[in-house]
C-alpha cells in the first residue's frame, strides 16, 4: 500500500506519457499532446454550448411567427432587409473560415500562411464592417413587432461574436512569428479554426432563418 500512491500521483500527471508506454518520450512531447486534447476538448464544448444559445434564438423566431400576437409579428412597413447585403454578408464570413482553416493546417511560416491568414483577417473584418453598417440601416426599429425584435438580437448576437473571433484570429496573426505563441503552439491555432468555420455554418441558418422563410 505505501508504494501505490508515487503511481497513482504519476498516472494522474501524465496519462499521455503513461498510455504511450515508450520510454524516453519528452515531458514537453507528453503536455502538448494533453494540452490538444484539452483544447480540442473545450472548444468543442464551447460549441455544443453556443449552439443552445442560438437555438433559442431559433425558437423565438418560429414561436412568435406561429403565434403572431395582435398582428404585431412583421407589421405593415417592416420588410426583409436587402437580401444581396445578407448574401454579401455570409459569403465573407465563409470565406473566411475556409482561408484560415487551410491556414492553419499549412506549416506555419510557410508562403501560403502568410498568403491564406492575412486574407482570412481582412475578410473576416470585411465582415464585421459589412454587418455592422447593414444593421444600421434595416429599414425598421427593433422594437417594431417581433421579426424586427429578433432580427437585431440574433444578427447582433452573431455579430458580437464575429467581432469577438476576429480579435482572435487577429493575436493568431500577430504571434506568427519565430518564437511566438502560434508557432510554439500550432495546435492553439489550429484549434481555434473550427470556430469561424462554426460562425459560417450559424450565419446559413441565420440568413435562411431571416431571409428566406416568409
Amino acid at each position: 500500500m505505501p508504494g501505490r500512491w508515487p503511481i497513482s500521483a504519476a498516472l494522474w500527471v501524465r496519462p499521455v506519457a503513461v498510455r504511450t508506454g515508450t520510454p524516453g518520450v519528452a515531458p514537453a512531447a507528453a503536455d502538448a499532446a494533453l494540452e490538444t486534447r484539452v483544447l480540442a476538448t473545450g472548444m468543442w464544448l464551447w460549441l455544443a454550448a453556443d449552439t443552445f444559445f442560438f437555438a433559442a434564438w431559433w425558437f423565438s423566431f418560429f414561436y412568435l411567427k406561429a403565434f403572431n400576437n395582435n398582428q404585431a409579428w412583421r407589421p405593415a412597413g417592416v420588410d426583409h432587409p436587402a437580401l444581396a447585403f445578407g448574401l454579401l454578408v455570409l459569403a465573407l464570413v465563409i470565406l473566411m473560415a475556409i482561408t484560415f482553416w487551410l491556414a492553419s493546417r499549412l506549416l506555419y511560416g510557410s508562403f501560403l500562411f502568410s498568403l491564406l491568414a492575412p486574407v482570412s483577417l481582412v475578410l473576416a473584418i470585411a465582415a464585421c464592417i459589412f454587418q455592422g453598417y447593414g444593421m444600421w440601416h434595416l429599414g425598421f426599429g427593433m422594437t417594431q413587432g417581433g421579426y424586427a425584435s429578433v432580427f437585431a438580437g440574433l444578427t447582433g448576437a452573431w455579430l458580437i461574436q464575429l467581432v469577438g473571433a476576429t480579435g482572435w484570429l487577429a493575436t493568431v496573426l500577430i504571434q506568427a512569428r519565430e518564437g511566438g505563441d502560434t508557432v510554439v503552439r500550432a495546435h492553439s491555432a489550429a484549434t481555434f479554426a473550427w470556430f469561424p468555420l462554426y460562425l459560417a455554418a450559424i450565419g446559413v441558418i441565420n440568413f435562411v432563418v431571416l431571409y428566406l422563410v416568409r
